[in-house]
């Protein structure tokens, strides 16, 4: 108990100090907003065990956010003791001005800081005119970084502009530099990022109205002697706005001039007018347009304005318009000079010469000057500049890669790379020369990624402002190559140097970046291989090597070509010349890579089809000979399209017609059918064949016997019918009796009766039908149709002696035995059968 008493003891005091300190961090604040002013208390880690809390009487609210609106009153504490490590304050106030501006306002937001926190302090400024916001830094100016870049005391201005749709940023800028003023148009948003270590008394600006200046912004800049600074557009790295202009002013010092060098930029793509820019020099009162791909001035005495201007940009497509540039200023009487460090870089040379002689000019490295320098590799070396005209110099720089045996050789995949300390020099990159040299019975493989190759021929250009020439061990050129193309790959069974022609000086922003990797293989069989992947709707030309001399005695050279599924490749012959052979022949081959046979071969007595089209993956093959002496040289042009292939486009047209003519059909079918069928619906008539079994309309058969059914019962008979015979009077035309009943005076027998003639009714012994007997015509020949001709006495007598059948009334039938099925005799028929018999 002793010594837990005493521990307690010796413990206790400190843990009451350590909660006096939590208490004194934990205090509650109460914190009120002015007007327009908004306060905002966020923790950069929400997931930390420290939270601000809002009190409301005896209760309160934690959460890892506080915000106070304008003219708002809060009491609030922090969970932690120390929130100045999980916690960032920002205060915005927003001013809209009429005619004049408060500068005070500046520094008393600036009070409002919350100490040993990271503040933000975001001024934002409108006007309710068309005017502009000028921003006046005072003391040592602004130095402008990139938006990635820090500054070095975490002091970091940022000016936005609200003058287009989107807020786009001016810049982002850093104490102390050459940026002395910013003029922005119809107000901007000015932000200060200040670190809780660093204490601010002043925020380093003042901030007035100007008269509006009709353009985005205007950034005054004042250089100091032999000083240079890098600029960049605004939005950098993004694009800037669409049809806007912006513009730098430079002040010189006395006895200075300055030059201008494009470090990095991106083209927009237009669709009116163009981008470029513009210089106001000293002494003129016109403006000299340069487009981004033109050599900027490097020697201007005096002040000068630099104006940049986007053009309306495609909608669909835009592009992007940024540009980093650099601006130095020198003194004419004095050297300048420029730190070079290669102590990384190896096996490389870099030679610095005059273009043009000028004997004031001198180039000096160290204490030696002379009209030409050389710089090598492992070392840093101060060079100068004396009275030159940095137009008229150029940089030529070579460097070796290569092993010379397979198990020491770390060449594979190798990019090729522009090193970066020479693109800080302001003299323009005339060439950088890679001499790949391989080990024996090996292959040089270039590898230009994803923007492959094409041949630079005589009358294009190449876009991006520089190409390759690739030149052999013999000072002989194998070809030409730009960016943008179908050539993937090139193998070559020597060594070779990679040269890099600049067009467009003063633009690295595409020579900095790798364009080939480098790779030593096994040797191959060809001179030369090329793997081709045309693209669909762009035509690929392909020369033979050496264009236009042509190949070299007795090498040769093979295209791979990759056809993709679904298409093909024409390959058409544009132009071949072919010599005359002292040994051996020349040779134009084409071979499908699973073929076993060649689709086309020539020789140099051949001649060349115009086109040849493949549906797989193929060699193209050309295998030069030894010609004689001063003939022609055997060299070849032709051109390979990618087409997509019509077998499936016409299948598809030819299934899509045949299926609308099987519709129509089927349409025009069934309409007939119907039309048809409604033509050909009569009533049912029954139809009496004495040879068949007796059948009734609609039933397959007559199953029942007469007396279980009442066929024989008329439901209804027309008077007319019954009695019309009683209207003709004497001379009136006999007419066809219809629907009248008559008795049965045929034999009984299994077969169906036979209906009795219709002549001859009267009682005769022996009663028979008559069938398919001819009879000839008895009546008179008129216009009128003929009638038959009846036996008048013998027609009325039957119908005396018939007995007429009315309205469901008819005698019983009498039951006989035989067969069910039998169709029984009515009475009428009964009588003439009993007539007959006593007769016989």
């Amino acid at each position: 108990m002793d010594l837990l008493s005493r521990i307690c003891t010796a413990v206790l005091p400190w843990i009451l100090l350590v909660q006096v300190i939590v208490i004194k961090e934990c205090q509650t604040t109460t914190l009120s907003t002015g007007e327009n002013t908004t306060i905002t208390i966020r923790s950069s880690f929400p997931k930390a065990n420290c939270s601000v809390c809002v009190l409301k009487g005896k209760q309160s609210s934690c959460s890892s956010e506080l915000h106070l609106q304008p003219r708002e009153n809060r009491t609030y504490n922090f969970s932690c003791p120390d929130p100045h490590k999980f916690f960032t304050i920002e205060i915005s106030k927003k001013t809209v001005c009429i005619s004049n501006f408060n500068s005070t306002e500046v520094k008393d937001l600036l009070s409002l800081a919350f100490p040993k926190f990271n503040n933000t302090l975001i001024w934002d400024i409108n006007f309710s005119e068309r005017k502009a916001l000028v921003l006046d830094f005072l003391g040592s100016g602004l130095r402008q970084i990139k938006p990635s870049e820090r500054c070095p005391d975490n002091l970091t201005y940022s000016v936005l502009t609200y003058l287009t749709a989107e807020i786009q940023s001016i810049g982002t800028f850093c104490r102390s530099g050459p940026v002395s003023k910013i003029q922005v148009d119809k107000g901007a948003r000015v932000s200060l990022q200040m670190s809780g270590k660093e204490e601010v008394d002043e925020p380093g600006f003042s901030m007035a109205i100007g008269p509006p200046i009709k353009k985005c912004c205007i950034i005054e800049v004042k250089l100091l002697p032999g000083s240079s600074v890098n600029l960049l557009s605004p939005n950098y790295p993004l694009s800037f706005s669409d049809d806007d202009l912006m513009s730098w002013m430079f002040t010189v010092p006395e006895n200075n001039k300055a030059g201008v060098l494009f470090l990095n930029y991106t083209q927009p793509n237009c669709d009116k007018k163009r981008e470029g820019v513009e210089y106001v020099l000293p002494g003129s009162q016109f403006t000299s347009g340069k487009s981004l791909t033109d050599q900027q001035p490097s020697s201007i005495r005096g002040n000068f304005k630099m104006q940049l201007e986007n053009c309306e940009m495609v909608k669909s497509n835009p592009g992007r318009l940024s540009l980093e540039f650099r601006v130095e200023a020198f003194n004419e009487s004095q050297q300048n000079h420029f730190w070079i460090d290669l102590q990384k870089e190896k096996g490389i040379n870099v030679t610095i010469k005059q273009k043009k002689v000028n004997p004031n000019c001198q180039l000096c490295d160290g204490a030696a000057c002379q009209p030409e320098i050389t710089l090598q590799s492992g070392k840093k070396t101060r060079i100068l500049f004396r009275d030159c005209n940095l137009e008229e110099l150029g940089m030529v720089v070579t460097k070796d890669i290569g092993c010379y045996n397979w198990e020491k050789c770390p060449v594979k995949e190798m990019p090729l790379k522009v090193p970066k300390s020479l693109t800080r020099l302001p003299v323009p990159l005339e060439s950088l020369t890679w001499q790949l040299r391989a080990p024996t019975e090996s292959t040089v493989v270039l590898s230009p990624g994803e923007a492959k190759l094409k041949h630079f021929l005589s009358g294009e250009n190449c876009r991006e402002g520089f190409y390759y020439r690739l030149v052999e061990e013999d000072e002989s050129e194998l070809g030409r190559f730009c960016p943008q193309g179908s050539i993937e790959k090139v193998q070559i069974h020597s060594n070779i140097s990679v040269a890099l022609i600049n067009i467009d000086r003063g633009n690295y922003s595409k020579i900095l970046e790798p364009f080939f990797k480098v790779s030593f293989e096994k040797e191959i069989t060809e001179s030369y291989i090329f793997t081709v992947s045309p693209e669909l709707g762009v035509m690929s030309y392909l020369v033979t090597p050496k264009w236009p001399e042509g190949m070299a005695p007795l090498s040769s050279v093979s295209w791979k070509v990759s056809v993709p599924p679904g298409h093909m490749v024409q390959v058409s012959f544009l132009n071949a010349t072919q010599p005359e052979c002292r040994q051996s022949h020349t040779s134009v081959s084409i071979k499908g890579q699973s073929s076993v046979e060649e689709e086309l071969s020539r020789r140099e007595d051949e001649l060349l089809p115009e086109h040849q089209t493949m549906m797989e993956d193929f060699w193209l093959n050309m295998s030069n000979c030894k010609p004689e002496a001063t003939k022609k040289t055997f060299r070849v042009m032709c051109r390979v399209t990618l087409i997509e292939k019509q077998d499936g486009l016409s299948m598809k047209i030819a299934i899509g017609t045949l299926s609308a003519v099987l519709v129509i059909v089927a349409f025009i079918v069934i309409i007939s059918c119907v039309m048809k069928k409604k033509k050909k619906k009569k009533p049912e008539t029954s139809i009496y064949n004495p040879n068949v079994n007796t059948f009734f309309p609609g039933h397959p058969l007559f199953t029942k016997g007469r007396r279980d059914n009442d066929s024989h019962i008329y439901t209804t008979i027309d008077e007319t019918v019954m009695y019309g015979h009683l209207l003709r009077g004497p001379g009136l035309t006999t007419l066809p009796e219809v629907d009248v009943y008559r008795p049965f005076e045929g034999p009984v027998g299994d077969r169906p009766p036979t209906p009795p003639p219709l002549f001859n009714r009267g009682k005769s012994k022996e009663v028979s039908p008559e069938v398919d007997v001819y009879r000839p015509f008895l009546g008179p020949v008129g216009d009128e149709p003929p009638i038959h001709i009846f036996n008048r006495e013998a027609s009325m007598q039957a119908v005396v002696d018939s007995k007429l059948y009315t309205f469901q009334q008819h005698e019983q039938e009498a039951e006989t035995p035989g067969n069910e099925d039998e169709l029984p005799l009515p009475p009428a028929d009964e009588e003439m059968e009993q007539n007959k018999e006593e007769s016989k």
